[in-house]
């Protein structure tokens, strides 16, 4: 899904999968009604078919089918890969059966809608789940590298002051070069690695390995003469722990001068993630929240839980839950997110 706005509902399709022909044709109309385009099918495996041309931006689903019922579509859906991965799933249900909700949930159900069906809460509730892909998608993805690069290119023509001290409250080691290669400002994160791993001297960058000075220095040179940031670097040296290195190219300044930024990640001591940053990356529920920042944090599976004082099951069920929202489905890959998402933050993580 690209970035869209909900004030066009027209730009969003639902499939509604209900097999009582006069609810399904009732929620239809109310959905065409509010501005939605809409598909219709009886059962699971006729859902299946008509997914085979089109990709739809939220699914409601009855359970209880012929043939094919709704746990089964949805896990079948789930199954077709990433690009299916953050459709909403939405149950509609007259079961109250506990252990239906958590098998749903389980399988990865975004919502629960009852019978008889309210269509005001079934609007509302659409909306908001289309709302919230929407921010992911917009947090994520091709669409949150433009919108890094955007903020990067703003931050550039602000006065250096007003940079300086935002620098000073991300969670990344962030270093700004001028056009001639100089240093203007490090920040904290930064000043720990610069002087240990790195060195600067007479606009030159290096490190104890020449291969990966030179490495360095090419990085830098392409981020301010063709605004090309750089792949990650890895920088490492006998005795400690690596250093991750990548170049940003920020543009040209007011007075016309070019600059760049090298952006630092100490493999050993991650930057401080709080549960406030990974609930707006990825949306996330307090709970959901709490177990990405401990995750980010460096702490294991069971030291979150024990932390959290909850079992192993509950844990699995909540990280399948983030690692849905956040489109990756691993641990490292949810970690490496949120510090990429870290260089969005304006203020305090920790």
């Amino acid at each position: 899904m690209t970035s869209r706005a909900l004030s066009h509902p027209e730009e969003f399709l639902i499939l509604c999968v209900e097999d009582e022909r006069s609810l399904r044709d009732n929620i239809v109309e109310e959905l065409q009604d509010a501005g939605y385009q809409v598909l219709g099918a009886d059962d699971g495996q006729s859902a299946l078919d008509l997914l085979g041309d089109r990709k739809p931006d939220l699914i409601l689903c009855d359970i209880t089918m012929p043939r094919m019922g709704g746990f089964e579509l949805l896990r079948a859906v789930r199954g077709m890969g990433p690009d299916m991965a953050n459709v909403p799933f939405v149950f509609l249900t007259a079961l109250s059966d506990r252990l239906a909700v958590i098998e749903g949930k389980t399988a990865g159900a975004d919502d629960y809608l009852s019978k008889p069906i309210d269509f005001d809460v079934m609007l509302a509730t659409v909306r908001a789940r289309l709302d919230q892909v929407v921010r992911i998608t917009t947090g994520l993805g091709s669409a949150a590298e433009s919108q890094r690069q955007a903020d990067l290119e703003a931050a550039s023509r602000r006065s250096l002051g007003d940079l300086v001290h935002t620098l000073d409250h991300i969670a990344l080691g962030v270093v700004l070069f001028d056009a001639q290669r100089d240093i203007i400002h490090q920040n904290h994160q930064a000043e720990a690695v610069m002087g240990e791993t790195l060195f600067h001297s007479n606009g030159r960058l290096s490190a104890a390995d020449s291969k990966v000075s030179q490495q360095l220095r090419t990085a830098l040179d392409a981020a301010l003469a063709e605004s090309k940031s750089s792949d990650l670097i890895t920088v490492s040296e006998e005795g400690r722990h690596p250093v991750l290195v990548r170049f940003v190219a920020l543009g040209s300044q007011e007075n016309g001068s070019t600059s760049a930024a090298m952006l630092l990640l100490d493999t050993q001591a991650p930057p401080p993630i709080s549960e406030a940053l990974t609930a707006r990356l990825f949306a996330l529920t307090p709970t959901e929240a709490r177990v990405a920042a401990s995750l980010a944090r460096g702490l294991r599976t069971d030291e979150v839980a024990l932390d959290m004082g909850i079992t192993a099951t509950t844990l699995a069920f909540h990280m399948r839950n983030i690692f849905r929202k956040a489109g990756v489905g691993r641990q490292q890959d949810l970690v490496a997110l949120i510090f990429r998402g870290a260089l969005l933050v304006d203020a305090p993580t920790g």
